[in-house]
C-alpha cells in the first residue's frame, strides 16, 4: 500500500498537463512494446488472419473502453462539483452564524464574533494544507469547539433573543455537518470497482491490439489511438481528488466569507 501511495503522491504532485502526457505515454509506449512480447508466444503470433480477427475486437473493445471512461469521468466531474458544493454551503453558514451573532446585539454574542473569524481563518490557513495529507487540522477543531461553547453559554433573555438563538444553534449544527462532509471526502474517490473496471478494459484492449501483425504505419496509428484513452484515464486521476494535485477544491468561498465577517464590523 506505501507503494500505491507514494505513486499517487508523485502522479498528483506533477502540473496537470504533465500529467495528463505521462499518462498517455505510458498507455501509448505499452501498445508500441506488448507487440514484441506477444510473438514470443507460439499461439499468438500474428497472422493475417490473426490480424484482421484482432481488428475487429479491437474497434468495439476501443468504444467501450471509450464508454466505460466517460462515464468514470462523468462520475469524478459530479463528486467534485459536490465537494465544491459543501465548501460554498459551508462558508455560507459561517457567513449566517456570524450575521446572528452580529444581529443579537449583546456582549457576550459579540465576543463570539472573534472566536468565529478565528474558526473561518483556521479552516483556511491550518485546516486546507492538512487535507492534502488526508487529515483535519487539531487547532481547527479547537477553534471550533471554542465557538460552540460561547454560544451554548448564552442566555437569552426576550422573545426576539430565543428566536435568534434557536437559529445560532441550527446554523452551528450545520456548520459542523458541513465540516464533517468536507473532510469526509478528503482522500475519497471513485470506489476501487470503477479502477478495477477501467484497468481491466485497457488491458485487455492492450493485449487484442497487440495481437495485430505490427508495422510501422499500424504501430503509429496505435499509438495516437492509445494515448487518447491514457489522457482521458490521466484526466479521471485529476478530478478523483478534490484536495490534490492542481485542479482542486479551492477555500475561496471561506475567503470571501472572511472578508464579509471583516466588513460586517470590528470583531
Amino acid at each position: 500500500m506505501n507503494a500505491v501511495n507514494a505513486i499517487k503522491n508523485w502522479f498528483y504532485s506533477l502540473p496537470d498537463f504533465a500529467l495528463l502526457l505521462v499518462v498517455g505515454a505510458i498507455v501509448a509506449g505499452a501498445i508500441v512494446l506488448l507487440p514484441r512480447l506477444i510473438a514470443r508466444l507460439p499461439w499468438l503470433k500474428p497472422s493475417e488472419d490473426h490480424t484482421d480477427f484482432a481488428l475487429r475486437i479491437q474497434a468495439t473493445l476501443f468504444t467501450m473502453t471509450s464508454l466505460v471512461l466517460a462515464f468514470t469521468l462523468v462520475e469524478a466531474d459530479r463528486n467534485f462539483r459536490a465537494v465544491e458544493s459543501v465548501v460554498t454551503a459551508e462558508a455560507s453558514h459561517l457567513n449566517r452564524l456570524d450575521r446572528l451573532l452580529f444581529r443579537y446585539d449583546e456582549q457576550a454574542a459579540l465576543a463570539v464574533r472573534p472566536l468565529l473569524l478565528d474558526y473561518a481563518n483556521s479552516i483556511v490557513t491550518d485546516e486546507w494544507p492538512a487535507m492534502k495529507e488526508n487529515s483535519g487540522s487539531d487547532r481547527t477543531r479547537r477553534a471550533y469547539g471554542a465557538v460552540a461553547r460561547t454560544v451554548l453559554a448564552l442566555d437569552p433573555r426576550s422573545a426576539r433573543e430565543t428566536q435568534i438563538f434557536g437559529e445560532m444553534l441550527r446554523s452551528l449544527d450545520a456548520l459542523a455537518e458541513s465540516r464533517d462532509a468536507r473532510l469526509a471526502a478528503v482522500g475519497e474517490g471513485l470506489p476501487w470497482a470503477y479502477w478495477f473496471v477501467v484497468v481491466f478494459a485497457v488491458t485487455m484492449l492492450l493485449f487484442v491490439s497487440s495481437n495485430i501483425r505490427p508495422t510501422a504505419y499500424r504501430a503509429t496509428v496505435m499509438a495516437a489511438q492509445l494515448s487518447v484513452i491514457g489522457v482521458f484515464i490521466g484526466f479521471v486521476i485529476i478530478m478523483d481528488q478534490p484536495f490534490n494535485g492542481d485542479t482542486v477544491v479551492h477555500a475561496a468561498a471561506i475567503e470571501k466569507t472572511i472578508k464579509v465577517i471583516k466588513a460586517r464590523g470590528a470583531t
